[in-house]
């Protein structure tokens, strides 16, 4: 049941008083953002001329210069206080001047390295500081944990498809990969040019079907997957291509299936991934380097986009229950795969549950903006609210990796001081750092201020709290006219901003010109890359406001359609319409029958709602997506649902592969002889049933799909024609080998649910993560 868009009218455009003027407090702190940031570059350099003038009559002077934590993006505060500069004076290895705030003395070299921090390992962990010049830098555990958790993430996705592949893609699955393949009709090349994907080379070059390819693509991707997160130095450039072109590939066939956001969200984390992972697993490449800013850079900006986006979408949609706050009064319970506790808090208050509302617009839509602020209070309150936010979905909802792909992009939020690394110069009080905790707490306090204005949160007198959006759809659709040029102005400048930081860093941090040369093209590069990289995230992100995606370059909008087939960047917003608002969540129920005149029963599902009196299951990371897409299939016609047609012709003929999608200890000791579709509306039962009792009340709404029997011809034809009953590749007996091992790992896989394969798979690698680090 979707909500109408609302109409549009700008004849009358009444803004309230405090519209216009938050928008322009916005402007201002934007435009003192923006020029703090964008002209830090020329204040570094004046400082350098200025020190340099201080010493430059010194005979034999050298470059070597260390830029200290005024080079770190999110400190900005320290280039006002406490910044450090170092000159060798010639040959001289016992002296060095330090110039701080205007005062010139001499140091012996030996009382600097006793200021020397302990390397990794030494001593304890409680007070780790570290020089100046890398602290400015220092992203590297920032990075690793960024690339070991995109790993985590590629290991779920992995097992949890390969646990289904058999039925969804197999030779007899719904949909068969070698009717997306055709690879006894074509070769491999006229296939490659038509899907990319790996799986058109792999039958050929090992001599086995598309099924057993399937399985040894995803078993490759789900080993490598699985090293690369339990140990950093695996993550490098050639592995996390191997991961993404693995999931690309299954992506690539895997048809409806795999057509949800986060397996987009997937591959384009993916390709930030191969950005940010060093190029070798050498002390060297695994380092500290100063490109790591602009490359996680992109990770917070792929963050933005997902989140405002997603906040954004929800009104503009006009659905009514996003307008009226009353969205969550129905989201528990109809959304695709509900939890046990998402029926508690289906029966929170209504007051409570509006609320609620208001956090997620909160959350999604005013929050984002403190993800580029130069001051690490804001930031670090950016990074739990998401956290938090991410967590309590998925406590309500199975919504497989996505909330922890999310959480993944989250860690580009964080620096080294949130794993304990200090600068030398960060304790403490100075002008700045009450400046930057004055500025933080008052931009924190302005938003919830401002979100609690503009959505009329009061104080009843029976103690609840009432909540109401108090503008218009126009004028709302002004705030977005402003704010997504706005974003996409401010991204390029901080863009800008951090590129220009790390060839500073290059130039003067690094010892040695091969050192300082080689960082600098690094950085350079990387930089024009990520450059390119944000003009095309620019035109999904711009289709927020059409005025304003129709003003970018159009050599832009050409660069992204010609990358578009690789996920480079794409559009997203999740929940843009409430369903199920008028009789509830709609649910089609598969029927079986030995006679036509019945009795008929019913096929029980693993995790989607089918006996009332079943609980909801928690299943997340896992996503059963047979489960997913019946909910989808409930929104339209069997019609538009071919593969609905496909599973019920396989359940026709017995296919095991495909029945052990479902509930295998329900399923019909013998195969039916007719199979119908009923729509059904399910609604959660009252709490007061108390346990024991049924979680759903339903009611039969219509027939959705007609009988269909066996033998009958139009059934078949429809099943020919899709390309299903095609012959798959013959495999030689010289590779038996490999189908006979690809066969008993599938077997081994198929001792328990799949959900707790996942599970265990994910306990077992956090057991050897933790437990190398407590025996390291």
């Amino acid at each position: 049941m979707g909500c109408a868009d609302k109409p549009l009218s700008f004849k009358k455009l009444r803004f309230p008083m405090d519209f216009p003027y938050l928008l322009h407090v916005i402007q201002i702190a934007l435009q003192v953002s923006f020029t703090a940031l964008s002209t830090r570059a020329f204040q570094l350099c004046c400082m350098v001329v200025a020190e340099l003038s201080v010493v430059k009559s010194h005979p034999g002077w050298s470059s070597q210069i260390i830029l200290s934590s005024s080079l770190q993006f999110g400190y900005l505060q320290s280039q006002f206080s406490d910044s450090r500069l170092v000159v060798n004076m010639g040959k001289s290895k016992d002296k060095e001047i330090f110039s701080n705030k205007g005062k010139v003395k001499m140091v012996s070299v030996k009382s600097v390295r006793k200021e020397q921090p302990r390397k990794d390992g030494e001593g304890g962990d409680a007070d780790r500081t570290v020089n100046d010049d890398e602290y400015g830098y220092r992203m590297k555990e920032v990075r690793n944990l960024f690339l070991q958790g995109l790993s985590a993430v590629y290991f779920i996705a992995f097992i949890s498809v390969y646990l289904q592949a058999d039925g969804l893609y197999g030779t007899n699955g719904i949909t068969p990969i070698k009717a997306e393949l055709k690879l006894t009709s074509r070769n491999p090349q006229q296939c490659i040019k038509d899907k990319f994907t790996l799986l058109c080379l792999v039958p050929n070059f090992f001599g086995i079907d598309t099924q057993h390819a399937l399985d040894l693509v995803a078993l490759i991707g789900t080993i490598i997957a699985c090293v690369a997160t339990m140990c950093a130095h695996v993550c490098t450039i050639p592995t996390m291509i191997i991961m993404w072109g693995c999931y690309f590939s299954i992506y690539q066939v895997g048809g409806v299936f795999l057509w949800f956001q986060w397996d987009t969200l997937l591959l384009e984390a993916g390709i930030l991934g191969i950005l940010a992972a060093p190029w070798l697993p050498t002390s060297g490449g695994m380092g500290n380097k100063p490109r790591d800013l602009t490359t996680m850079w992109m990770v917070k900006w792929l963050l933005f986009r997902l989140m405002f986006a997603s906040g954004v979408v929800k009104l503009q949609s006009g659905c009514p229950t996003w307008w009226g706050l009353t969205a969550l009064n129905y989201h528990f319970e109809s959304q695709c795969l509900p939890t046990p506790l998402a029926y508690f808090t289906h029966h929170l208050p209504s007051w409570v549950l509006h609320l609620l509302v208001v956090g997620t617009y909160y959350v999604e839509i005013a929050v984002p903006f403190a993800f580029f602020a130069p001051f690490k209070s804001v930031k670090r309150f950016a990074f739990w609210t998401q956290i938090i936010f991410q967590l309590s979905i998925i406590l309500t909802g199975n919504y497989t990796y996505f909330n922890v792909l999310t959480i993944v992009l989250c860690f580009s939020l964080l620096d080294a001081d949130f794993f304990g690394y200090k600068s030398s110069n960060s304790s403490g009080f100075s002008a700045s750092r009450i400046f930057s905790k004055t500025f933080s707490y008052t931009f924190i306090g302005f938003s919830l201020f401002y979100t609690g204005k503009f959505f009329g949160l009061g104080l009843n007198p029976d103690n609840t709290i009432s909540s109401k959006i108090t503008f218009s759809r126009i004028e709302f659709d002004w705030f977005v006219s402003i704010t997504v040029p706005y974003a996409a102005m401010m991204g390029l400048l901080t863009l800008g901003s951090t590129v220009s930081q790390t060839l500073i860093i290059s130039l003067f941090d690094k010892q040695g010109a091969w050192n300082k040369l080689t960082s600098f093209v690094s950085s350079l590069f990387y930089g024009a890359l990520c450059f390119g990289l944000f003009s095309i995230t620019l035109v999904p992100f711009t289709s927020l406001h059409t005025e304003t995606n129709r003003s970018l370059y159009p050599v832009m909008r050409d660069l992204h359609a010609s990358l578009a087939k690789y996920h480079v960047a794409n559009s997203y917003g999740l929940f843009r319409k409430m369903t199920g608002v008028t009789s509830g969540r709609p649910e089609v129920v598969l029927e079986y029958a030995d006679d036509l005149n019945g009795p008929w029963k019913e096929y029980e599902f693993l995790y989607k709602p089918g006996n009332v009196s079943a609980a909801p299951l928690f299943v997340a990371p896992h996503q059963p997506r047979l489960d997913w897409q019946m909910w989808f299939a409930s929104l339209s016609t069997y019609h538009d649902n071919p593969w609905l047609v496909s599973l019920t012709y396989r359940l026709l003929q017995g296919e095991k592969s495909v029945i052990k999608l479902l509930d295998v200890s329900k399923a019909p000791k013998t195969v039916p002889k007719y199979i119908r579709a009923s729509a059904y509306h399910y609604t959660f039962t009252k709490p007061s049933s108390g346990p024991g009792g049924d979680w759903w009340t339903r009611k039969r709404d219509k027939e959705y799909m007609p009988i269909f029997s066996k033998d009958h011809a139009p059934l078949v034809d429809f099943i020919k024609n899709l390309g299903y009953l095609d012959k798959d590749v013959q495999t030689p007996k010289e590779s038996q080998f490999i189908t006979e091992m690809l066969d008993s790992i599938r077997t081994l896989t198929e001792v328990g649910r799949p959900e707790f394969i996942v599970w265990g798979a994910i306990a077992s690698l956090l057991a050897i993560i933790f437990s190398a680090k407590m025996f390291k």
